[in-house]
Order: structure tokens, then C-alpha cells, then sequence
């Protein structure tokens, strides 16, 4: 009985061979190739068809979004996120793509390196469309980052168009203007005034190099005076209560004693701690250039004054909480004021200059200086701003310059489409008021996530990343940065990029690779 089950079985193998065999020979004469490619190709065949959307990606629309999202993955993970090849390689593994395209760790490195090289391609062109007849004011923030070598990065604030970022041996005035001076071309560029953290080097670029005042950053002189004296005050208070508590627990005469001490103590230090958060707030919103309780134009020569009371009521502050620092920390604000109101200066010399260019009329130029650009400065900085009180306050002064714009007997007057050429304006105005370096500083911390993703960046990358942040970082309005600087649209750079990228490689049989289970392209052993 087992025995012609056995020759049946074998009477059915041998039949379907035949068929097989037939249908290999038919094809083979029809196609005109050797019965052996035939043979290979219907067991790639057979091997693709494994699961059941293979048959998708045979389709041409199936073809074309399979491409699509190669690269895309390519370009958003490997590229931008800094995720490695062999990540990429077990995630095209789990889509079960193995058997329709070549996903190997080599296979997806070829292809980020082409999508680079193409990348660098789109910058060279571009390059050529935004060239300027005339020279183009800009505000300039530098700062460095250091992974074991510095990187040096020149912004501009406004828009965060990056101007150069290379890795460099040191930081000295030499390397930085050797960087600056590759972009910085005076016939191109005009440097109103640049932001930086006060070294000796970066003070020099801007005064020697490119020609223009040096501004500290303001977001460092408030971070001065809170390690100082914001943390003594902050430790005392978290002493005295952690005292108050274990007198509250003793209940004892001697106890009750200390405990109205320390009581008052605490009251003491609670006073001190809320004057504190008013001057240092009230410095904060003393640098602008208009004044925050009538919207009124502050000017350069005003600033000294306003800051004046409220570093003498943090000097009385400062000696009884870490002297020393915060006294350090004072004469720092004390010796940088002039370099404050260099800030405004500059900035109103801009207004006016630009305003100029635009009209002679005295009834419009007036009109934008006192009712337009006080609504849109203080709306800007609401907008900005993410603490509730400074919120709050900036959200005051703009409903109160909005009252007094639509007051204004030449808003009433003026038509609607020139209204919006100035609105335009003033927006772009009043974004270059930049008295902190942050969009430097914001950079380096992504560069710090992808350096120790990568573990390290070479010259092409670092030159890659620089140009998707110009031409491909969005802000919630949809504009990258060249768009915000060079005041027009670029090309979509991952849309340029994609129809230049070659065909997705064809996925290569290897002896690691699962041979067929078809019994009728394989004989199976009795």
C-alpha cells in the first residue's frame, strides 16, 4: 500500500515538472532568451510573491510610490534625523521589501550618498538666482559648539539663514573671519549690528570684520545674575523652609522660638525674592525700542536711565546673596549699557534708512513710525514670548498701539493695498530687532542630537545639513529660511531632488537567501 502511494506521488511530481517544463520551453521560445533565464526569473517571481501586497509593487503606481518612499525615509530619517543605514536597512526588512529592491545596509548607504551629492547641487544652483543688486541688511548672531573640534556657526537672526558652519582647529578671530570672509561680500551685505556672547574674537569679527557694532546677548546677562543671585536666593528660601519644617515637628518652647525666626526669615527673604523677579523682569523689558507702557519710541540715548533703578535695586540684593558672582555679574550689565544702546541705535538707523528708500512723504513716514510699527513690534513679541506675565504685558501694549493705529486719521484715509505694503514692511522691519543669539543656540543643540547619532559629522554631511536647514526647515507659516532672507520662493528641495535619483536598486540572490518552496520549481526528497 505504501508503495503505490509512493509511485503516485512520484507519477504527479514528474507530471508537473513536464508542465512546468513546457511552460519554461514555451516561454523561452516566445521571449527568445535561454530556457535558464526563463527558469531564474520565475523563481525571482515566485520568491517576490510571498505576501499578499507583493503584487503592488509591480504595478507602475505601486513602482512609483515604492521610489517615493525609499527616499523619502532616506532623505527625512537617514539625512535629517541622522539615523544609520543598517536602522534603515531592517526597516525596509520589515516592510517586507527585501525581494523588490536592493535594502541592504551597503545598498542604502549608496543611495544617501547620492541624495547628498545632489543636495550640495541644489545649494550651487540656488545660489545663483538669489544674487542681489544692491547690498542687503542683515543682523548677524555667531556662537560656537564644541564636539570635540568647534563648529562654527555664523546666523542670520531674523530669518536663521545659516551663512557658514565648518568644523574648525580653534576659535580664534583668524579662524572665524576665514569662515566669514567666504560669504561676507560688503557689495552683497550690509551688517547692521551682530549679537554674540561677548568673546574677544567674535567682538573683534564684528567691529574689524564686518564693520558693524557688537551687541551682547542679553539672554546671557539674564543668565549671569540668575546663577548668581537667582540660585543664592533660591537656596536660602529652600533652607529656611526645610528648617521650618523640622522646628514645626520638634514641638518644643525652643522650637516655637526659632520657628518665629525663621518665620520671619522667610518673609524677609520671600520680599527680596519677588524685587528680585521685578528688576530682572523689568531689565528684560527696558531693551526694546519702544517703550512698553505708551508704545512711544525709545531711543539709544534712553536706555541708561531706564535700566539704571533697576541694577541699583539688584546691587542692594546682591550683598547680602552671593556677593561676590552677582557683583560680577552687575558690572558686566554696568560696562555692556553703552553696547545696549548700541543695539538700538543701529536699529533706528535702519528704520529710518529703509524707511527713506520706500517714501519721502513726512505724514506716512510719521504714521509708520508712531502707529504702525509699535502694533507690529509688540504683536511680534507676543507671539514670541512663551511666559505668562511678559505674555500678558506685550498683549497690553499691542491692544493699546492697535487702538491707536486705527484712531490714526491716515489709517482711515489710506487704501487698502497700500496699507498692506506697509504692514509687509513693518513685519520685515521689526523681525530684525534680535537682542539674543537663541537661533545660533538653537542650532547647536540639533547639531549635538545628530553628532551623537552619527558620532561625528564630515565636511559633506555638516555641508548637507546646513543646506536642507536654509532651504527646507519650516516655520508654522510654511517659509525656510533663504525665503525669509532673499524675500522670495526656491524650489521645494526633496521635490527638486527626486526625479534626479536613479532607479531603486534591484534586490541580488545571495547563499544566505531562502530557496523557493515551490514544489513544482523543486524536487523534494523522498
Amino acid at each position: 500500500m505504501n508503495l503505490n502511494i509512493r509511485e503516485r506521488y512520484q507519477k504527479v511530481l514528474r507530471s508537473c515538472q513536464e508542465i512546468a517544463s513546457r511552460s519554461v520551453r514555451t516561454i523561452a521560445k516566445a521571449t527568445g532568451i535561454s530556457k535558464s533565464s526563463v527558469h531564474r526569473h520565475l523563481k525571482t517571481k515566485s520568491r517576490q510573491h510571498q505576501y499578499p501586497e507583493s503584487h503592488l509593487w509591480e504595478t507602475e503606481e505601486g513602482e512609483k510610490w515604492l521610489r517615493l518612499l525609499v527616499f523619502a525615509v532616506i532623505y527625512c530619517f537617514g539625512i535629517k534625523g541622522g539615523i544609520g543605514v543598517g536602522s534603515l536597512s531592517a526597516f525596509f526588512h520589515m516592510l517586507h521589501l527585501e525581494q523588490h529592491i536592493g535594502c541592504s545596509p551597503s545598498a542604502i548607504g549608496k543611495l544617501e550618498a547620492q541624495v547628498k551629492t545632489k543636495i550640495i547641487a541644489y545649494e550651487q544652483e540656488q545660489s545663483k538666482v538669489y544674487q542681489s543688486e544692491k547690498a542687503m541688511g542683515i543682523c548677524v548672531g555667531a556662537d560656537e559648539t564644541f564636539f570635540g573640534l568647534p563648529i562654527l556657526v555664523a546666523v542670520e537672526l531674523a530669518s536663521g539663514f545659516i551663512f557658514s558652519e565648518a568644523v574648525c582647529e580653534n576659535r580664534t578671530y583668524e579662524t572665524w573671519w576665514q569662515q566669514v570672509s567666504r560669504w561676507f561680500n560688503p557689495e552683497q551685505w550690509k551688517c547692521h549690528f551682530m549679537v554674540s556672547d561677548g568673546a574677544k574674537a567674535l567682538i573683534k569679527l564684528a567691529l574689524s570684520g564686518l564693520n558693524c557694532p557688537s551687541v551682547p546677548d542679553v539672554f546671557h546677562l539674564m543668565r549671569d545674575l540668575s546663577k548668581s543671585m537667582g540660585a543664592a536666593i533660591s537656596l536660602q528660601q529652600a533652607r529656611l523652609q526645610k528648617e521650618q519644617v523640622a522646628l514645626i515637628a520638634q514641638d518644643s518652647p525652643e522650637s516655637k522660638t526659632r520657628l518665629k525666626e525663621v518665620q520671619a526669615e522667610n518673609l524677609k527673604i520671600e520680599t527680596a525674592h519677588q524685587d528680585y523677579q521685578k528688576s530682572l523682569q523689568a531689565l528684560s523689558q527696558s531693551i526694546h525700542p519702544f517703550h512698553l507702557d505708551t508704545g512711544e519710541s525709545l531711543l539709544a540715548m534712553e536706555l541708561p536711565s531706564h535700566l539704571q533703578p533697576h541694577l541699583f535695586t539688584l546691587e542692594q540684593l546682591s550683598q547680602s546673596y552671593a556677593p561676590a558672582k552677582s557683583q560680577a555679574a552687575l558690572e558686566r550689565w554696568k560696562r555692556l549699557i553703552p553696547n545696549l544702546s548700541d543695539l538700538l541705535h543701529a536699529w533706528w538707523h535702519w528704520v529710518l534708512q529703509s524707511l527713506r528708500s520706500q517714501t519721502q512723504d513726512p505724514d506716512i513716514q510719521n504714521w509708520v513710525l508712531d502707529c504702525l510699527l509699535p502694533w507690529v513690534y509688540w504683536h511680534q513679541q507676543t507671539q514670541k514670548t512663551r511666559q505668562p506675565h511678559l505674555k500678558l504685558s506685550y498683549q497690553q501694549a499691542t491692544n493699546l498701539a492697535h487702538l491707536r493705529f486705527l484712531a490714526h486719521h491716515f489709517t482711515k484715509t489710506l487704501p487698502i493695498l497700500e496699507q498692506q505694503h506697509w504692514l509687509d514692511w513693518a513685519v520685515w522691519i521689526c523681525s530684525k530687532f534680535q537682542r539674543t543669539s537663541s537661533p545660533v543656540e538653537g542650532r547647536n543643540g540639533y547639531l549635538a542630537r545628530l553628532h551623537h547619532s552619527n558620532r561625528g559629522f564630515t565636511p559633506q554631511t555638516l555641508k548637507v545639513l546646513t543646506i536642507i536647514h536654509n532651504f527646507d526647515i519650516k516655520r508654522a507659516d510654511g517659509s525656510t529660511p533663504a525665503q525669509r532672507l532673499f524675500l522670495q520662493p526656491f524650489p521645494d528641495l526633496f521635490e527638486w531632488l527626486l526625479p534626479l535619483m536613479p532607479h531603486l536598486p534591484r534586490p541580488r540572490r545571495t547563499l544566505k537567501t531562502p530557496k523557493s518552496q515551490n514544489p513544482i520549481l523543486q524536487a523534494v526528497p523522498l
